[in-house]
């Protein structure tokens, strides 16, 4: 996956870059940021001694995306529906109860395991592959 944005702040030897909002994000919120904020941030190693203004591309490795998209999206579903499976024949309160706590705790184990695991294994970082000008911009969008 190879993404364009702006660098924003630069910390030590970390850059914060914008990307704009796809169209996918509209509904979807995990940044946490308001709707009117057409942008997301994320922290990279400044690999390419980037400074403030510069156009870069980050890149992250398919596998990295589908396995964070799998433990994001999929993971909470999968612990939900085991949990309504294993107490459907009890009340229906307390199946909603355990099933929307299961996903409350999933949530927090999926943040966990981003914190503990996934952040240390340099596979699944974003890299900042290049500095780009205006018309390597055009490039890469006509490779999507």
């Amino acid at each position: 996956m190879k993404e364009v944005g702006v660098v924003h702040k630069i910390k030590g030897n970390t850059a914060t870059v914008r990307f704009e909002r796809k169209t996918a994000c509209e509904n979807c919120n995990m940044c946490l940021k308001p709707k009117e904020e057409m942008y997301v941030e994320l922290k990279v190693r400044n690999s390419q001694n980037a400074k403030i203004g510069d156009k870069v591309e980050v890149t992250m490795g398919q596998r990295a995306v589908l396995t964070a998209s799998f433990i994001v999206y999929v993971f909470p579903l999968l612990v939900m529906a085991i949990v309504i499976g294993c107490t459907y024949k009890l009340e229906v309160w307390i199946s909603l109860v355990a099933s929307l706590a299961s996903l409350v705790l999933s949530f927090i184990a999926v943040a966990i395991i981003d914190k503990l695991i996934i952040k240390k294994k340099k596979d699944y970082l974003p890299v900042m592959s290049a500095i780009i000008n205006i018309e390597d911009v055009s490039q890469i969008d006509e490779e999507e």
